[in-house]
């Protein structure tokens, strides 16, 4: 028995990663929130050369091996919890994965480590909206926090349906096309690239140039909300 799902563990794990990720976590306001594009103890742990235990499995469904969950008090970002899949026998002597937390491991005398960023952050929560035009179908959610940290603090953050996340995305579009940064980025070799990746399989009606893409991904260029 142990063979066979021996087998299918190395099977499975040996697939590309088109299984969807297992998010992050973050808790804000007595609310859990899945991140999917924004985890920042990703990178802390790589920069304190931080290793992975020996007993951590790595799934299809778990490709950074590590699993992070945060929490805002106080108006700062804390890590709080660190968990990794390990195997364990049930009752009947059968292996199955389990999560467990090394959060110890690596800060045994802290109960929480704040993560000292400064970046401006969209986070998307509630129900996942389909559209379709010109035979391409698109999604967005139905809510969105905003949040911009500094050093780790929460500087300002928004709390926005769909609607409102659009028209306050061309506000700072709109102050941010007056800066010198965006011209920097307009003509930059990176838009370019990102221009061609965005169209590269959409219909030609749906296709936007540099300044378009930059004003959908507004929260993603700047470094403060105006």
């Amino acid at each position: 028995m142990k063979i066979i799902q021996t087998i299918l563990f190395l099977f499975f794990s040996c697939l590309i990663y088109s299984t969807p990720q297992i998010p992050d976590i973050l808790k804000y306001n007595d609310r859990e929130f899945e991140l999917h594009h924004f985890s920042p103890a990703h990178k802390y742990f790589e920069d304190n050369g931080f290793i992975v235990p020996k007993e951590a499995l790595e799934t299809t469904a778990n490709s950074n091996i590590f699993m992070f969950k945060y929490e805002i008090i106080n108006e700062k970002l804390f890590l709080t919890d660190v968990k990794i899949f390990v195997e364990k026998k049930n009752e009947n002597g059968i292996l199955h994965f389990v999560e467990k937390s090394v959060f110890k491991n690596y800060f045994p005398l802290e109960d929480k480590i704040l993560m000292n960023i400064s970046s401006v952050t969209v986070i998307s929560y509630g129900e996942t909206i389909y559209t379709e035009k010109y035979g391409w179908s698109d999604a967005h959610s139905e809510n969105y926090l905003i949040f911009e940290f500094e050093n780790g603090y929460v500087k300002k953050s928004l709390d926005l349906d769909y609607k409102k996340f659009k028209s306050e995305s061309k506000k700072q579009f709109r102050k941010f096309k007056k800066s010198e940064e965006f011209l920097i980025l307009v003509d930059s070799e990176r838009m370019k690239e990102e221009v061609e990746l965005y169209n590269e399989f959409r219909p030609k009606k749906l296709h936007l140039n540099a300044e378009k893409l930059i004003q959908k991904n507004i929260f993603y260029k700047i470094k403060q909300i105006e």
